[in-house]
C-alpha cells in the first residue's frame, strides 16, 4: 500500500488555472496482464478506474480513480485513495472558515498537483459544480469551495483533492485494453470510503473474484462484502 504523502503548499490564494495532459505520457499494463478490450466500452463518466495488479507507473499503482469526465479528446478523473496528512486549515492558512478544520486533503494525480477540486455528496443539485454520479458533484470553483469549507461539511460528504488524472485522446482506451484498469460503475459509498487506504485491496481482490465468476462489470463494487471543469490552483 502506498504511504500517505506530506504536501508543503507556499500559498493559499486560489486563481483559475488550465492545465494540458502530458504529450506521450501513457500507462502500459502489468506485464503479463491480460488484454481487455471489452472493457473499452465501459469507459464513461462516473466509473471507477481499479488499477490492476502489478501496474508499474509509481502515480497510479493500487490506485482507485473516479472517471469524472470521458470524451473522444480527453479523460479525467480523481483518484480517492490517496489520503495525505495535511488537513484543510493547512493548507489554507488565510481561510478564516478553514482554520480548525481537521480533515485530510486527498492527491487527486499527478496532473496540476497544485490544482484544487473536490468532490461533494448532495441530494441537491449544486451550483457551480458538475454532478459525476449519483448525488456525487465535483467542485471547481473557487466560490463553491470556499463555500463547502464554511459549512464545514464533514468529510464523509466533502473531500478536497490536490491534482488529478489525466488522459490525452485514446490513451485511456488504449490503457484499459492493455489491462490497467478495470473499470466498474462508481457508487457513492465507494467514493467516501471511510478507509481509503485499504480501498484498493478490497476493491481489487473483489474484482479479481467478481471477474473469475463472470462478474457483470456495469454493476458497482461495493465498498464492504454485504454491502471537468478547470482545477483551482495555489500559487
Amino acid at each position: 500500500m502506498p504511504p500517505r504523502k506530506t504536501i508543503f503548499m507556499a500559498s493559499a490564494t486560489l486563481t483559475a488555472l488550465t492545465a494540458a495532459v502530458p504529450a506521450g505520457f501513457e500507462r502500459s499494463g502489468p506485464a503479463g496482464g491480460q488484454l481487455r478490450p471489452d472493457s473499452v466500452k465501459e469507459l464513461a463518466a462516473g466509473k471507477l478506474l481499479v488499477a490492476a495488479r502489478g501496474l508499474p507507473d509509481p502515480n497510479f499503482a493500487e490506485a482507485v480513480i473516479l472517471l469524472a469526465e470521458h470524451s473522444a479528446e480527453s479523460s479525467m478523473g480523481l483518484i480517492i485513495n490517496r489520503r495525505t496528512d495535511v488537513s484543510l486549515a493547512r493548507l489554507f492558512p488565510k481561510l478564516k472558515q478553514a482554520q480548525g478544520q481537521t480533515s485530510e486533503l486527498f492527491v487527486g494525480g499527478p496532473v496540476s498537483p497544485d490544482g484544487v477540486l473536490a468532490l461533494l455528496r448532495s441530494a441537491a443539485p449544486q451550483a457551480n459544480s458538475r454532478r459525476v454520479l449519483d448525488d456525487v458533484y465535483m467542485i471547481a470553483t473557487r466560490e463553491a469551495l470556499e463555500e463547502s469549507i464554511a459549512a464545514r461539511v464533514e468529510q464523509s460528504r466533502f473531500r478536497v483533492y490536490l491534482g488529478y488524472a489525466g488522459w490525452g485522446p485514446g490513451q485511456l482506451e488504449r490503457e484499459t485494453t492493455q489491462g490497467a484498469w478495470h473499470v466498474f460503475r462508481a457508487d457513492t459509498a465507494v467514493v467516501f470510503d471511510p478507509d481509503p487506504d485499504t480501498l484498493w485491496q478490497r476493491q481489487i481482490r473483489r474484482t479479481e473474484e467478481r471477474m473469475a465468476t463472470g462478474f457483470n462489470p456495469t454493476q458497482p463494487v461495493p465498498t464492504r462484502p454485504n454491502a471537468a471543469e478547470p482545477a483551482l490552483t495555489l500559487p
